[in-house]
C-alpha cells in the first residue's frame, strides 16, 4: 500500500510523519477514537515510553 504523509494538528503546530502507510493510519485512527483518545496522544505516548527507555522498536 503506498505510504504517504501523515500530517497531523498538534498543541504546538503541524508535525509530519513519513512512510506510515495509508491504511495503518487509518486502523489507528479509528482505533483510537473508538477508546475515546486521538492518534496525537497514541504518539505522545508512544514518544514518551521510547525517551524514558521503557519502550524499544523492534528491528
Amino acid at each position: 500500500m503506498p505510504s504517504r504523509v501523515l500530517a497531523t494538528m498538534a498543541v504546538t503546530g503541524i508535525y509530519l510523519v513519513r512512510g506510515i502507510p495509508r491504511d495503518l493510519q487509518r486502523t489507528a485512527r479509528v482505533r483510537a477514537a473508538r477508546e475515546g483518545t486521538t492518534l496525537g496522544r497514541v504518539f505522545l505516548q508512544a514518544l514518551r515510553e521510547y525517551a524514558a527507555g521503557t519502550w524499544r522498536p523492534s528491528r
